[in-house]
């Protein structure tokens, strides 16, 4: 492989890399922050996806878990932090079929199914997400990255252009941009 090629793909690898790291960082900094409007007053949403604070809440065993979508959607958290990727999609799917219009167990399947090489369920899994709620900017950016990260460029450009839309002035927003910019 020419010198010119190497450098080239070890460029685009740091960048992919860099990207990741920084949108777990913004999707961290979000879950902390965002709010959700019910009946005009603001309402702190139920904490859910792969970067909720387990150290608060003590860890579910799946032998006493109860049929509730948030507590299945936690537990496949509790694995998705472990890197137990294969056993968080079991727990996201458990808690679809019951909360079919959850678009965070969407987004932190779609990732899931990502890190575990599955780049076609996970575009999937993260569209549905944006046709459940298409004004949630965090599943637009996870779809962006992903598209990203397997090199579907044109596609991804369109999600993180959508992503950045939403809400410009936010992390996420920004992150968009960035992840925009170094795909030019």
């Amino acid at each position: 492989m020419p010198a010119e090629n190497y450098k080239k793909w070890t460029v685009v690898a740091v960048l992919v890399i860099a990207a990741a790291v920084v949108l777990f960082a913004v999707i961290t900094s979000e879950r902390k922050t965002e709010t959700t409007s019910v009946g005009g007053s603001q309402q702190s949403p139920t904490p859910t996806g792969p970067l909720t604070d387990f150290a608060t809440q003590p860890p579910m065993q799946p032998d006493k878990l109860s049929e509730d979508p948030k507590q299945l959607a936690m537990l496949g958290d509790q694995y998705f932090e472990n890197g137990r990727y294969d056993l968080a999609v079991q727990m996201y799917e458990k808690a679809l079929q019951k909360a079919p219009n959850d678009v965070d167990t969407y987004n932190d399947m779609g990732l899931a199914l990502h890190y575990l090489g599955r780049p076609d369920a996970a575009v999937n899994a993260l569209m549905k997400g944006t046709q459940v709620t298409p004004s949630y900017q965090r599943v637009w950016l996870s779809l962006g990255f992903v598209l990203m990260s397997t090199g579907k460029n044109d596609e991804a450009k369109t999600a993180l252009k959508k992503a950045a839309e939403l809400n410009p002035g936010s992390d996420m927003g920004q992150e968009a941009q960035r992840m925009l910019g170094s795909l030019k």
